[in-house]
């Protein structure tokens, strides 16, 4: 099992696996993600997770680079838009709080589509995973 296999895989199942957390214990996710995950003031993990998130991404690259493997492209891309989330949480941390409260809380609509959009993604690593790469 080459990188862009095992990793599209885990990433698939990761996504769609959170997003049926999120609708299975909808009230218990918002208390974990408003009071623990992302609290009032920046938690000091968040450096941490992006920190790791960078390094992730810079390995696909490189493993994109210099390996051989029929559309990791499409893998090495997804990847690297996490770094949009990253960039909001480090440097936009108040306004992407804000952005999730809302979505949890005042507008269901918003974390409804982004779940959507996020399980087919999550769907088609998996399957990405498992008949191409």
């Amino acid at each position: 099992m080459n990188y862009f296999q095992s990793f599209s895989i885990v990433f698939g199942l990761l996504m769609v696996g959170v997003r049926l957390l999120i609708h299975l214990i909808p009230e218990k996710w918002n208390d974990f993600e408003l009071n623990h995950a992302y609290t009032q003031k920046r938690p000091l993990w968040i450096w941490f997770v992006a920190i790791i998130g960078i390094v992730v991404v810079g390995v696909t690259w490189y493993m994109e680079l210099t390996s051989d493997v029929r559309f990791s492209i499409i893998l090495t891309l997804v990847i690297t838009s996490t770094l949009i989330k990253v960039s909001q949480v480090l440097f936009n941390y108040d306004n992407f709080r804000k952005f999730v409260k809302k979505a949890l809380i005042d507008d269901r609509s918003i974390i409804v589509k982004i779940n959507i959009a996020t399980t087919v993604l999550g769907i088609a690593l998996v399957l990405l995973g498992i008949f191409v790469y």
